[in-house]
């Protein structure tokens, strides 16, 4: 760039599509003045310029963006709005934060950039919450409604905080991009490539079995592009400060002086983590892992506690674990009985089917001949269709019905003790294959507002609900018996 131009004109390098990433990182850099680390710090991350390369580009059908508060997302998804619609002729881009607020603020960015470096381009009647280019792109912000998205149809959508969206409102979002196709504009030779649909989610990750949580293992599955960095790479170089007074010293062991080179004050770094706890600190800034904070099991871990071959011996006994349900699932647990603690073999976890369907799944299942069963004491409610309970009908096929009544909290006690005593001994091991309760002991939560009593979020409370009755009734437990 660098010619004269007459005021209100938009320079012609402006308008021109970048060939590789050196270019658009050098452009982003001299127009925009941002500092965008080169490399990640931390194993497994990757530089925030690789999200906004992945945008421009568009190197991936959908990209999920796990990211720490202050760590330059929603200001690169400005940036990324920016270059579609300069670059991308009838490119329409919609941005839907969590809240207005939080799409106005990546909408605050976007502003004053259009304003700097492509004023000329924009088409007469502009609205505050609405931008459209001469060669016919446009931008707009939506509201967190599902009469905002429903019946939209446009080629980018950037979702900004979607740990805050309401679930239907996302699972509508899943339906409005389109690809626009190779074009052509009117008067122009030039051939300008096809434009893939694409949703963007930018995040932290606040809670476990929260929707971003469930967007990040989803990706796993599909192969969306997962960008993840933390305050490591987006934290400035350190010059003249000693390793061991540092607060950061456990966070960067000393890279701080040799790899990262970022924007965000090392001053201000310290600031926030000595503004915090350390769990938040860890979730939100280093992006470890979900924040813990409600978590009614916080001491599972899958590296310990999931396991095909669990260190368990000798003799076993395999007892049921269920919970009844039609429009709510039925849940059955598997669970081998140790003299050194229990294992978690299988899982089923069905709707709206009837007793006897159930049956035979469970037969089915090669765990062996099991006798005994611990379940709900509501179950032997008798249905008014077969005028037969769920525990009878259970008991006609064989099974030793256990249904000793407990405060729910009791039976979530002895699950924690199984986890881990506090003298560290493990005694509870679930196999790989029950992915419905592994997410269930990471999602399972308390309230925000407290109290001692979890959830019932209709997903997740099931399965404890069934592993939970079987704590209470198996014979290794000697609890008092007491009423919900």
């Amino acid at each position: 760039m660098g010619e004269e131009n007459v005021e209100g004109e938009t320079p012609r390098d402006q308008v021109k599509r970048f060939r590789d990433g050196p270019e658009l990182r050098a452009w982003v850099e001299r127009e925009l003045e941002l500092k965008l680390p080169k490399e990640a710090v931390c194993q497994h991350h990757q530089s925030p310029f690789e999200y906004l390369e992945c945008a421009y580009f568009e190197k991936a059908r959908d990209v999920v963006v796990w990211a720490p508060r202050g760590g330059g997302k929603t200001r690169l998804g400005a940036v990324a709005t920016l270059l579609d619609l300069l670059h991308k002729p009838q490119c329409h881009v919609r941005i839907l934060g969590g809240s207005l607020e939080q799409s106005l603020r990546m909408w605050e960015h976007l502003g004053p950039d259009v304003q700097k470096l492509a004023e000329a381009e924009i088409h007469k009647g502009r609205s505050t919450r609405r931008i459209d280019f001469k060669n016919g792109s446009s931008a707009a912000i939506l509201t967190q409604s599902q009469r905002a998205v429903r019946g939209l149809h446009v080629q980018k959508l950037r979702c900004d905080e979607v740990e805050m969206f309401d679930p239907e409102v996302w699972e509508a979002a899943q339906l409005i991009t389109r690809s626009r196709p190779e074009l052509k504009l009117p008067g122009s030779e030039e051939v300008h490539p096809k434009v893939v649909g694409t949703i963007e989610v930018f995040s932290t990750m606040h809670k476990p079995g929260g929707l971003m949580s469930k967007i990040v293992e989803k990706a796993e599955k599909t192969g969306a592009k997962i960008i993840k960095w933390c305050i490591l790479e987006v934290l400035e170089r350190c010059v003249g400060r000693e390793c061991e007074t540092c607060a950061l010293k456990d966070d960067c062991g000393g890279i701080a002086k040799t790899k990262c080179n970022g924007f965000v004050p090392i001053d201000d770094a310290i600031a926030m983590k000595n503004r915090v706890s350390k769990e938040t600190w860890e979730s939100e800034m280093l992006c470890k892992y979900p924040s813990l904070r409600e978590s009614v099991f916080g001491q599972f871990d899958p590296e310990i506690h999931v396991t095909e071959r669990p260190p368990l011996s000798g003799d076993r006994e395999v007892w049921l674990g269920i919970d009844f349900g039609y429009a709510a699932p039925f849940v059955c647990l598997w669970i081998a009985i140790h003299e050194e603690g229990f294992f978690v073999l299988d899982e089923y976890v069905q709707q709206r089917q009837t007793m006897d369907v159930h049956l035979e799944m469970i037969r089915r299942r090669p765990h062996g001949y099991v006798q005994k069963a611990a379940c709900d004491p509501a179950g032997s409610a008798k249905n008014e269709q077969t005028g037969k309970s769920s525990v009878e009908a259970l008991m006609d096929a064989g099974f030793n019905m256990k249904k000793r009544r407990s405060f729910i909290i009791d039976g979530l006690e002895m699950i924690r003790a199984a986890l881990g005593t506090a003298s560290g001994k493990v005694g509870l091991y679930i196999h790989p294959r029950c992915k419905r309760l592994i997410e269930a002991m990471k999602a399972y939560r308390y309230g925000e507002k407290g109290g001692e009593v979890p959830l019932k979020d209709g997903e997740h409370d099931h399965l404890i609900d069934a592993l939970r009755y079987f704590f209470v009734n198996c014979s290794k437990f000697e609890t008092e018996s007491r009423r919900y």
